[in-house]
């Protein structure tokens, strides 16, 4: 899964990312609305580590005369804007459009060395580019947009921010990331989650205010619904944006759904699939945001009508309701898992057994990810990630990218003993015998 398409930050990581985007927000208050109610508004700023190699706005609008006059027009002043999309510069003082911290980069940033991101917080200053769009047609405002951040970025060697999906970007990566037309909607748009209070969990859209379209959320589903939840998430996002610019949908048929999930109900046995406002937290999208109207579906609660729904879309016959009626269960073998966990300690700081294997399940950067261990600091544990471990705990060979997880964040663990003997994964088994009885 691409970091970008389902980020999901732990508890603590979301409350890292607080100062940045409080600072973000602050910033946000003297911003311009969309001019218009058919109309469009978002924006990018391009930070320095910490100087600019050429001055920003000379050369921003040297690029936009000599290569993109013909695609966006450049508003000079408070002019009443007719169809089109349009463009402004402006130079902002750090302190007035402050950067994303060293901590939040860790887990938004792309592209960037450890120290460009502390350099960064010393950009000596901020070249902020403003997107007005009316009445547009399709989304080539987007690739034109993208395409200007880019030269300018390039061209400056700056880092491009943007501040709806609240990412940032080394010229490199936006490159990679923003331009390829494949997969446009998910690549111009990312998903934040985090651990609710009740250790439930709540995942959120940014972006789609550039597509015109209002962003979506899902709250309070648990962790066996993460794989279904992140599809449906997927699945709302392109959806709503399929139909265009200013132009969203907000519900599908029975009919649509079969066809579009591949269902093998019958159309009449499948249920609407409808959006409904949904109240905004601190630190969402500047945006409308829409939810599932779960309250639709069979069910005592909303957690059982939630299920019923993620379950009969995204997993049918897969017994994903089964595990949900037992999570209560699955949540104590996890509190049981990270209890046992924790007199491992010990076994890396003698140092591990050449065939010896310590493993963890912990939610970390907005997924649920396996890490083959070998530090752990307080409640710091530090290895490789690796792919996902099966539920008889066969673990591939090959390791991935270096992660640091907190303990408070572990699911599970694998104990790999020297004889090759297997102790933990316990959830995983769990979840495998309930879907076995389907």
């Amino acid at each position: 899964m691409s970091p970008r398409v389902f980020i999901l930050l732990p508890f603590l990581a979301l409350s890292l990312c607080a100062s940045s985007m409080v600072a973000q927000e602050v910033a946000a208050e003297g911003k311009k609305a969309a001019p218009d109610p058919n109309g469009i508004y978002f924006q990018f700023a391009i930070y320095y580590a910490p100087k600019p190699k050429e001055d920003p706005l000379k050369e921003a609008t040297r690029i936009f005369d000599e290569d993109f006059a013909t695609r966006l027009t450049y508003r000079t002043g408070v002019v009443r804007l007719t169809e089109g999309a349009y463009v402004e510069f402006r130079e902002a003082k750090p302190e007035d459009y402050a950067p994303p911290n060293v901590d939040y980069l860790e887990h938004k940033g792309f592209g960037l060395t450890p120290k460009q991101s502390t350099q960064l917080q010393d950009s000596s200053t901020v070249l902020v580019l403003d997107f007005f769009v009316v009445r547009p047609k399709d989304y080539d405002y987007i690739v034109a947009a993208n395409e200007l951040a880019l030269a300018v970025a390039s061209a400056t060697e700056g880092f491009i921010w943007d501040e709806e999906t609240r990412e940032l970007f080394s010229p490199k990566s936006w490159s990679n990331v923003r331009l390829p037309v494949k997969s446009f909607v998910f690549a111009n748009t990312s998903m934040h989650a985090y651990q609710l209070p009740s250790k439930n969990y709540r995942t959120v859209s940014f972006g789609m205010r550039k597509l015109g379209a209002p962003d979506v959320m899902i709250t309070e589903f648990t962790t066996p619904f993460w794989e279904p939840v992140s599809e449906m998430m997927r699945f709302l996002v392109y959806q709503i944006a399929a139909a265009g610019p200013l132009n969203s949908k907000r519900s599908w048929t029975g009919e649509e759904l079969k066809v579009i999930l591949k269902l093998n109900a019958p159309a009449k046995e499948i249920p609407r699939l409808a959006l409904i406002p949904a109240p905004s937290e601190p630190g969402d999208p500047r945006n409308t945001i829409l939810t599932v109207d779960f309250l639709e579906y069979p069910g005592k609660t909303y957690e059982e009508k939630q299920a019923y729904a993620i379950d009969r879309y995204f997993r049918p016959g897969g017994g994903l309701i089964d595990v949900w009626r037992e999570r209560e269960k699955l949540m104590e073998l996890s509190e049981q898992a990270r209890e046992r966990l924790k007199s491992k300690k010990d076994l890396l700081a003698k140092g591990l057994d050449e065939k010896e294997q310590l493993l963890v399940k912990a939610f970390h950067q907005e997924a649920y990810r396996w890490v083959r261990l070998d530090d752990w600091r307080g409640n710091a544990l530090s290895g490789n990630e690796i792919p996902d471990v099966d539920a008889h705990g066969r673990v591939p060979a090959q390791p991935g990218d270096p992660i640091t997880v907190a303990l408070d964040q572990v699911f599970d663990y694998l104990h790999v003993h020297p004889d090759g003997r297997e102790e933990g994964n316990e959830t995983g088994k769990f979840i495998k015998s309930l879907q076995a009885k389907k």
